[in-house]
């Protein structure tokens, strides 16, 4: 009886090692990124409407960027920290796994900032986290506005 349980192993495990894909499973598991780009004029998209996989950044800006994710506390260190991106240069891919809100910042240019929102309700929905390829940031609202009430600056020594 030993000798002919070996013998059926030995011939499984020479299938096994003959034809590996007919005993793996055929579907591959694989995990979306969604890439927010960052330059000096903001993010794009400002809003990243994911799933709970991984968000990266893309540095399309002609100077180093570092993105950062703050501590709970003002004098904490950054609970993400991207470490600086060179033009060009992506992140490294960076999971969030639960829902909500997340908020990251420009280290330098802490009024630029990109909200990445996933679901907590229900465990995917679509996403919407495509860079505009006509970005262009927000104008200060009195720059082109005519009509806008002009206070002279005063200097007092």
């Amino acid at each position: 009886m030993p000798r002919i349980a070996l013998t059926a192993i030995a011939a499984l495990t020479a299938l096994v090692l003959a034809w590996p894909g007919v005993f793996l499973p055929t579907e591959t598991r694989a995990y979306t990124v969604q890439t927010v780009e960052v330059s000096e004029l903001g993010f794009n998209p400002a809003v990243c409407r994911m799933n709970r996989e991984y968000v990266r950044f893309h540095n399309a800006g002609a100077t180093p960027i570092r993105v950062i994710r703050p501590g709970v506390v003002a004098s904490d260190p950054p609970l993400i920290d991207t470490g600086v991106l060179q033009p060009g240069e992506y992140s490294t891919e960076i999971i969030i796994p639960h829902g909500g809100t997340t908020v990251f910042y420009d280290f330098d240019r802490p009024q630029h900032s990109v909200t990445v929102v996933t679901p907590v309700w229900v465990e995917h929905w679509e996403p919407s986290c495509t860079p505009d390829p006509n970005f262009t940031p927000p104008q200060p609202p009195c720059r082109t506005n005519p009509s806008c009430l002009r206070l002279p600056a005063l200097a007092v020594d």
